[in-house]
């Protein structure tokens, strides 16, 4: 392996780990003032009796949206540090980012549709309306095509292994 490649690769994954920190600390900070300030713009827990189910639903889709943004971020950061621990040991492609790739598809997904639902309720303020945006299509295509493309770098690695 390209020495100077691995080790740009290496520092990238380190960069990488850095954003995934950074977005894991905003998410908290975001979170917190979401629900418990009530200074500024958050989400009004209050309700009416014609709301409760308004506000019922605005709550377990974002406690929905934080499940699934910090599966994403705990995915991504288990992809980097498998990355590095290969880079290590020289295997470019580790196995075991396969699965996160094809897991992250699904939980991309799902992370993005609640995040598109969640803006429309607090934009909203009234009864429920699905938003669906070309957003998680895109995002999850473009992300399936990189996991197959990873794939079949591993399977080409790990054929030039075999054949070396």
């Amino acid at each position: 392996m390209n020495e100077k490649l691995a080790m740009t690769l290496r520092w990238l994954s380190y960069v990488a780990l850095f954003f995934c920190a950074a977005w894991f600390v905003f998410l908290c900070y975001q979170s917190y003032h979401q629900v418990f300030d009530t200074t500024g713009s958050h989400i009004h827990w209050e309700a009416k009796q014609n709301q409760v189910l308004f506000v019922s639903t605005v709550f377990l889709l974002y406690i929905l949206y934080i499940a699934l943004t910090l599966a994403v971020i705990g995915l991504c950061v288990a992809f980097f540090i498998n990355l590095i621990k290969g880079i290590q040991h020289e295997e470019l492609f580790p196995k075991k980012n396969i699965r996160l790739i094809f897991i992250a598809v699904l939980l991309l997904f799902l992370q993005t549709v609640a995040s598109d639902n969640l803006n429309q309720a607090f934009i909203s303020k009234g009864p429920a309306v699905i938003a669906l945006t070309s957003n998680p299509f895109v995002q999850s295509l473009i992300l399936l095509v990189f996991g197959i493309l990873y794939k079949m770098g591993y399977q080409v690695a790990a054929e030039h292994d075999l054949t070396v």
